[in-house]
């Protein structure tokens, strides 16, 4: 009886000893860098607290505002370098009471750039003045948070044609058949929330977006769970969220987007919300108010140009679009609050509110040879809508449309339009 008494303490004891070596080891990887607002201290002090890995503390304003030196992986896609390379499982946070109190990092190209390959990358509460390019790049990771950061204005890089906020890539480009990226990159749970980003700043002749997710998660080994939450989203001139090509879900939901008046000219058909290609979307309890002048402007649009990755099962639901282009706007063939178009099929889109003026409320189109089959319209709103509640391209026949059919009863639904 002694010797088990004796074995079941020894295995206690080496338990509550390897829990303090354990929280040791944690607190040792836990660093606090205070800013000075001097660049030549601020940014190889940052660098060497996330080199260590572990928890990371900024606390005050830090200045990054000196010339990059950190290369990219997409380097040979014409992105500029960045400034601070984070490579291994870290948690940065910022101190401060509200958005407006955050720790400030002020200026810098690409802030952070995350290729952390394996590793769980947290970044929160923390305020970007004026990045240059991008504020967070990600190209590999296994695990992402983002979360309750502010973003103020991001300068245009000449090298990007424009701005991302915050930008999850591993293609550099859009994404085709040929050209995916490295899609296995990206995996796990990618979580972007409540963050408040402002990326004014472009012109007409800057593409400036806010969420970018670019071939992310490899099925059915490595894929991607995204959920992009809360997040308010201002003046850009290109999609505020844009997807295109993952492995995995997305969840886009309960975002507030005013995406202001000024909308690119470089890129035909602007999307306030964009999901293209693979993967399974959920798109729902969104906020929407789209001033762009573009005359092929659209709410949200779901599509594909490929066949070899069509666009199925996307949910699109709850959501509020109002479309308030400025008067006299000459609307083009594409323009609406929510479009489906090209390699598309069974898709619903159910129960939204869709306000203002455009060519249609819901457009179902031909697109890049491809024609949407059986995709449903369920019970969406557009009392309070100016032009054609539905729009079907030529050849699109096998499109459910109910509950919305009495309400356009009073207007015209058109078909072959295009």
């Amino acid at each position: 009886m002694n010797r088990a008494l004796l074995a079941v303490d020894v295995r206690v004891l080496s338990l509550f000893l390897g829990v303090l070596l354990l929280a040791g080891s944690a607190m040792a990887h836990s660093t606090e860098v205070v800013g000075t607002g001097h660049a030549d201290i601020d940014i190889p002090a940052v660098q060497a607290a996330v080199d260590q890995g572990g928890a990371v503390t900024l606390r005050g304003r830090f200045s990054f505002d000196q010339p990059p030196t950190v290369l990219t992986a997409l380097a040979g896609m014409q992105y500029p370098a960045a400034t601070i390379r984070i490579s291994k499982s870290v948690a940065i946070s910022g101190v401060g009471r509200d958005r407006d109190d955050l720790t400030e990092i002020e200026g810098g190209t690409i802030p952070f750039y995350v290729e952390a390959p394996g590793a769980d990358v947290s970044i929160r509460a923390l305020r970007f003045e004026h990045p240059i390019a991008e504020a967070i790049l990600v190209y590999s990771a296994a695990g992402l948070t983002i979360t309750s950061c502010k973003i103020d204005g991001i300068v245009p890089s000449s090298a990007l044609g424009g701005s991302i906020a915050i930008d999850i890539d591993t293609s550099g480009a859009v994404p085709t058949p040929g050209q995916p990226g490295h899609p296995e990159n990206i995996s796990g749970r990618v979580l972007i929330a409540d963050n408040d980003i402002d990326v004014s700043g472009g012109s007409v002749a800057d593409n400036t977006l806010g969420i970018t997710v670019f071939s992310v998660g490899e099925s059915p080994n490595r894929e991607a769970d995204l959920f992009i939450s809360g997040n308010r989203i201002s003046n850009t001139t290109e999609p505020a969220i844009n997807f295109r090509r993952i492995g995995g879900r997305a969840h886009i939901e309960g975002n507030v987007i005013h995406t202001g008046p000024i909308s690119s000219q470089k890129a035909p058909r602007p999307e306030v919300i964009r999901v293209v290609n693979t993967g399974s979307y959920v798109v729902t309890h969104n906020s929407i108010e789209c001033e762009w002048p573009d005359p092929e402007a659209i709410g949200i649009g779901v599509f594909s140009q490929f066949s070899a990755w069509p666009m199925e099962h996307a949910v699109v639901l709850d959501n509020d679009v109002i479309m308030s282009p400025p008067a006299g706007t000459v609307f083009g063939n594409f323009s609406a609050g929510i479009d489906v178009r090209g390699f598309t099929r069974d898709n619903v889109i159910a129960n939204n509110r869709i306000r203002g003026r455009a060519r249609a409320a819901i457009a179902i189109d031909v697109f890049k040879g491809g024609t949407p089959t059986n995709n449903a319209l369920l019970l969406n709103e557009v009392d309070d809508f100016e032009g054609v509640p539905v729009s079907f391209g030529q050849g699109v026949t096998d499109t459910l449309v109910l509950g919305q059919q009495r309400i356009a009863e009073n207007h015209k639904i058109a078909s072959g339009t295009r």
